[in-house]
């Protein structure tokens, strides 16, 4: 039996409550307010561009509660907030050293505090495309600074010296000349009556102290003794649990089911059933939850056997829905004229019909399910004058729009604990199963946890799209790239995720999911980019670790692989030329840099031994993509046995992520990244027959044992720029190097994922 919530807290940090209908004081400056308490404690309040004030906070005598970042006691115990979901990207680590640092205080000082859902205070509170450092870069150093400003104002009014005379560092401010030192706890009393300064500068870089140094996370000790609290470890007194019955064919209906027969278990309180369609719209990019029926109880083991004594029937659903055949329509329609173009540099077709030589192939993506360590998981309280939930979430403000849109209420009535989840990989920025438990626990009328089973997580995700890429290349008789072309055909998420066509269309256009700008666009002088749609695919469709590019890399990193041996030339030697001169190429509404791709191109290959003479057998690939903001490169080694099975042996990474904040962190996120692409690569798919989703569990959907994952190494590229994106950077180019390791060791081209055995072997023949 799991302890009380209060009792299984990390002892570095506080448990929070959420502060909707609370809303904090804010001017509209970027960093604004700070507020004094009878305490003595000083706040540090910090706001985003555009946030209003909305009302003050009373001064408390004995409790305090943080307007925002940065909380200082008398004791000098300095608490930080952190106000992104924490779902295994080491944000609990990171954005608090960036507060530290500025503030100059000990890390052994900092407690932190997980914040609930005010985006007056916090602005976006999501964890997604691998930007939360990115975007606290700038805030969060600030409020450090400010903080420390104050401090250092407070001591010199006490001292009657001027400030440019007194230094901090270690929690205390020292007057150099006198050599007299005031803790920070000391001063803020004083500190919390002056006033807030209108600009601070930032530390120099080269005085940091924190920022860059390998740290461990702050959660580490918890998890490892068992006292972290995820999701599924919540617990509140009078709570109740339920298992769900899920439509099992795409899009199925409750026609009935036996709730005698459930009830009869012991512990069932009660049979709910969910209707998809009679809950209110959850907005777009935030899909429902399929039909299906609840089944209240106890414990969790007698909702599982309520829920398998329901014996539901179903009627309806996409029961002609079959993976098989939607890839054989898809290869079709790769062979047709293309729906869309999107890009159309050049001459193409001139380029083709002058070229010395041409090469075509084909390759293909599956369905691919999230599989995040942790369920799918919620807790929730409805009543009358308010709702409250404990969720693993990656995006705590879209959760409290659907739980307030189920309960009636207005979001301010809806508090949100945000708990640390066991990953989420875009899975868990959908709020689906925070609309089940709010229906159940409104019928309940006690506290309810929604829990679900493998096999849930795995049959009800929103999958990544499969997708099929007509590729077409010309090569002039020095083997230089001529044309490229590529067509892509599929299913689009934004399709099932309801997003809004354009001004002036019907439906959502072709290719939203094809890189214009991704390599070799702009590097080669005739390009088409071209797409088709899949219409009316029942499959459920999102986010995956880092998107698009999962795919996309996958696809023009293993071509453009195919193109240096048909040209003879080596692998790297022929990306750097196609890469050229180091310039920026337009990227969205910003660009990318050449020079940066072929940095880490050549970091890897410095590092992963390219060129090295290996043994029979095996063999070297490299992939490399600007994705999710940042550059990563990957020297993949590999060996391919006699029955085809591949052991990779090696995994060496380059990446350019601008300035590291915590280099441990960093490091521990690009491996995961490419343990995360080499499981997808060597054995994951999920396929349809019959409307129903074939695989269930771990056992045909497996992760990738410890046994089985390589020697990795992790180089950063040195930088001064603003932090890039990290947690995703490192899944696109990990299945492309490991394709183009295994062709080097055997000369069979792996085009389509996973790469199992049989494939090579009847590629081979």
């Amino acid at each position: 039996m799991n302890p009380p919530p209060s009792k299984r807290c990390d002892a570095r940090e506080r448990p929070s409550g959420d502060r909707a209908g609370a809303a904090p004081a804010l001017s509209r400056r970027e960093f604004c307010r700070v507020s004094v308490l009878v305490s003595g404690a000083l706040l540090v309040e910090t706001c985003l561009p555009g946030a209003a004030r909305a009302g003050a906070h009373a001064s408390v005598p004995t409790a305090f509660t943080p307007n925002a970042f940065v909380r200082i006691d008398p004791s000098g115990a300095v608490t930080i907030r952190v106000s992104r979901p924490e779902i295994g990207q080491g944000v609990r680590t990171s954005l608090p050293m960036l507060v530290a640092e500025e503030l100059d205080v000990p890390w052994s000082q900092v407690r932190i505090e997980q914040a609930g859902v005010d985006q007056v205070a916090f602005g976006d509170q999501y964890a997604g495309g691998s930007q939360s450092v990115a975007h606290g870069w700038v805030p969060l150093r600030h409020a450090g600074a400010v903080a420390r400003s104050m401090l250092v104002s407070a001591a010199a009014e006490r001292w009657r010296v001027d400030t440019a005379s007194c230094t901090t560092s270690g929690g205390v401010v020292t007057h150099a000349p006198s050599g007299r030192r005031l803790s920070y706890g000391q001063l803020v009393a004083v500190a919390g009556r002056l006033p807030v300064p209108e600009a601070v500068p930032l530390k120099d870089p080269a005085r940091y102290t924190l920022i860059g140094r390998p740290t461990p996370q702050l959660d580490t000790p918890a998890i490892v003794n068992g006292s972290q609290r995820f999701g599924l470890d919540t617990r509140v007194a009078g709570m109740c649990f339920a298992s769900i019955e899920r439509a099992p064919v795409l899009g199925a209906r409750v026609a009935g089911f036996d709730e005698a027969a459930a009830r009869a278990i012991r512990g069932v309180r009660a049979v709910v059933p969910i209707e998809a369609d009679s809950l209110p719209g959850f907005g777009d990019n935030n899909p429902p939850p399929p039909n299906g029926v609840g089944v209240i109880a106890d414990t969790t083991w007698a909702a599982l056997q309520g829920r398998r004594a329901l014996s539901v029937r179903w009627a309806g659903g996409a029961t002609g829905e079959d993976t098989a055949a939607r890839q054989a329509e898809c290869r079709r329609l790769a062979r047709l004229p293309p729906e869309r173009v999107l890009r159309n540099d050049g001459n193409v077709d001139a380029a083709f019909a002058a070229a010395a030589r041409t090469l075509q192939a084909t390759y293909e993506l599956p369905l691919l399910a999230h599989a995040a360590m942790e369920p799918m998981n919620c807790t929730a309280h409805v009543r009358a004058d308010g709702c409250e939930l404990w969720i693993p979430t990656q995006n705590p403000a879209d959760a409290r729009t659907v739980a307030a849109a189920i309960c009636g209420l207005p979001a301010q009535q809806v508090t949100v604990h945000v708990t640390r989840s066991g990953g989420g990989f875009g899975r868990r920025f959908y709020a689906d199963f925070v609309g089940e438990a709010v229906v159940l626990a409104r019928a309940a009328g006690v506290p309810l946890q929604v829990m679900w089973t493998r096999e849930d997580d795995l049959q009800h995700d929103f999958y990544r799209p499969a997708s099929c890429h007509a590729m077409r290349a010309a090569l002039d008789e020095h083997g230089r790239l001529l044309a490229w072309s590529q067509h892509l055909v599929n299913a689009q998420r934004g399709d099932f995720l309801r997003w809004a066509p354009p001004a002036g269309a019907s439906a959502l256009p072709a290719g939203d999911e094809i890189g214009t700008a991704d390599f070799p666009a702009g590097l080669v002088p005739n390009l088409r980019l071209a797409a088709t749609a899949i219409r009316g695919c029942p499959v459920p469709l999102g986010q995956w670790r880092s998107v698009d590019e999962s795919s996309n890399v996958f696809v023009y990193q293993s071509f453009i692989d195919e193109l240096a041996h048909a040209a003879g030339q080596d692998p790297l030697a022929y990306r750097l030329a196609v890469l050229g001169a180091p310039r920026a190429l337009p990227y969205g509404s910003g660009h990318y840099d050449t020079g940066k791709l072929r940095a880490v191109f050549e970091l890897a290959a410095r590092q992963g031994s390219w060129g090295a003479a290996l043994p029979p057998g095996r063999g070297r690939g490299i992939a490399g993509s600007y994705a999710n903001h940042s550059y990563v490169a990957v020297v993949a080694e590999v060996e391919v046995g006699p029955t085809r099975e591949v052991r990779v042996r090696r995994l060496v990474a380059a990446a350019d992520i601008g300035r590291v904040i915590n280099p441990l962190g960093a490091a521990a996120q690009i491996e995961g990244a490419l343990l995360f692409g080499l499981a997808a690569a060597l054995q994951q798919e999920i396929t349809i027959a019959g409307g129903r989703v074939q695989q269930a569990n771990f056992n045909d959907f497996p992760l990738l044992r410890m046994a089985q994952a390589p020697p990795m190494e992790v180089h950063f590229v040195a930088s001064e720029d603003a932090p890039r994106g990290c947690g995703e950077t490192g899944v696109p180019p990990a299945a492309p190097a490991l394709a183009n390791a295994i062709f080097a060791a055997t000369g069979i081209r792996a085009r389509r994922l996973p790469i199992r055995p049989a494939d090579l072997k009847a590629a081979a023949t």
